[in-house]
């Protein structure tokens, strides 16, 4: 029993240290610009990892950053190539808000909608495309903030799917970090934001939009991402660059004035040089061979890539070893079956999973299948002479109570029978009595006296 819950403990610390290791901190704590905001972030696109940033855990107003998780919603639902038609349109009076004019009973296609709400940053698009996607605002609001909790967007609440000032409706540079690099492994996500400009050509207005992100008219390696001011989020801005096939995301909210193009460009310029990338490992990279027997083998590989983000000038020594959980048959195919434990400078930081690409199933115990099956047949012989004791026992008891009935109907029949004998014959003393007295009344002293004297 002792064994047992040993065993036990230990498969649940294996099984909860295959989660990857959180990052503890920022690759650069310290000597990083200040960005005049309420808070700002750079990051890594591919593995999520934060080289910096400063409040990027403070709320803000995020403005027209909102229509970015509307249009991943959109993308994601696979309707693009969809007609929508125009039903209802927010009432954007007095909020100095982008729009396209659209009318009530026009029809365009998502996609059409998507694009012209991520480049020209069209409010009234994005409310069309929300109805089109969930069937009314309010109802796409709630797949907003369930696709928010969905990536880890903890410290945010939408209200509206385009981003004017609504109360409630906050997020962080943190937040936004982790929706734009989920944003930006979509290809068409990707392709969109990155448009230069849009011919719009609208029932009622038709006019060239170009993109409002102007951190494209600064950065030659500018990849994206999105753009947004109101009175109350004051600037926000989201952007991204690839160097080196390496891409990095920033995030600037709370800013006071229209610099802020200037100072994402330079964190983004100072992420570049001052962080390096260590390739660890490579997805799908052979690890190891699990050989049972001369048929039977299983190919174990990495489950991902895995790099670490070290500072430029860090000498650290990356290395990894790999661990083994389940090297015993049965193995299914695509199931974990160990990690690669990452270390930097001899302490873990990472686990990378390892992944066997075969089934090994576990060999027949031909001793025990013939265990088993001696004792079944000996199980099934002791069932059939108890089922055949049984029988004969229901056959004697039944024979027993036949006979019984028998003598008792045959009792009843006799008594009967000897009643109608007894009463069918004359009693003997009756016959007798009778007889005397005849023979009494015809004697000659009797008939003497029983003679009437005469007067």
């Amino acid at each position: 029993m002792r064994n047992k819950f040993v065993a036990m403990i230990v498969f649940f610390a294996m099984l909860f240290s295959i989660v990857p290791a959180p990052a503890f901190a920022d690759v650069l704590e310290k000597s990083f610009p200040d960005v005049s905001a309420t808070g700002y972030i750079v990051a890594d696109v591919e593995s999520g990892t934060v080289l910096f940033g400063k409040n990027a855990d403070v709320q803000a107003a995020p403005a027209d950053l909102v229509k970015i998780m509307t249009a991943i919603l959109a993308i994601e639902s696979g309707n693009l190539d969809t007609e929508i038609t125009v039903k209802n349109l927010p009432n954007l009076d007095g909020m100095n808000a982008v729009t396209v004019h659209l009318v009530k009973g026009e029809r365009y296609t998502m996609r059409s909608l998507v694009e012209v709400m991520l480049v020209a940053s069209a409010n009234d698009a994005a409310y069309v495309v929300a109805e089109g996607v969930a069937g009314s605002a309010d109802k796409f609001v709630t797949l907003m903030n369930s696709k928010a909790k969905e990536l880890g967007m903890s410290n945010t609440e939408f209200k509206n799917p385009h981003g004017q000032d609504a109360e409630g409706q906050l997020t962080t540079a943190a937040d936004m970090a982790k929706l734009a690099s989920h944003a930006m492994k979509s290809d068409t996500f990707r392709a969109m934001v990155k448009t230069q400009q849009v011919n719009w050509k609208g029932v009622s207005y038709e006019k060239p939009l170009a993109n409002t992100n102007q951190l494209f008219s600064i950065m030659s390696d500018a990849t994206g991402v999105q753009s947004g001011h109101t009175a109350a989020a004051k600037y926000t801005l989201i952007g991204s660059a690839k160097k080196d096939n390496r891409e990095l995301v920033g995030v600037i909210l709370g800013a006071s004035d229209s610099s802020i193009y200037q100072n994402m460009r330079n964190i983004l310029n100072y992420g570049f040089e001052h962080t390096k990338v260590v390739p660890v490992i490579q997805k799908d990279t052979l690890q190891t061979v699990l050989q049972f027997d001369e048929q039977h083998k299983v190919r174990v590989v990495a489950g991902e890539n895995y790099s670490v983000i070290l500072p430029s000038n860090n000498a650290s020594i990356v290395s990894y070893q790999m661990v083994l959980d389940n090297a015993e048959r049965p193995i299914k195919k695509n199931t974990q079956v160990g990690a690669l434990e990452v270390l930097l400078d001899g302490s873990e930081i990472y686990q990378v999973p390892l992944i066997a690409l075969e089934d090994a199933r576990k060999p027949i115990n031909w001793v025990f299948v013939a265990a088993v099956v001696l004792s079944l047949v000996y199980i099934a012989s002791i069932i059939s002479r108890s089922i055949t004791m049984m029988q004969k026992e229901r056959r004697k008891k039944s024979a027993v109570q036949s006979r019984t009935q028998s003598n008792v109907q045959n009792t009843a029949s006799g008594s009967k029978n000897y009643d109608r004998l007894m009463t069918s014959i004359e009693h003997p003393t009756q016959v007798k009595t009778s007889s005397m007295q005849k023979k009494t009344l015809t004697s000659s002293r009797d008939r003497q006296n029983h003679q009437t004297p005469k007067q």
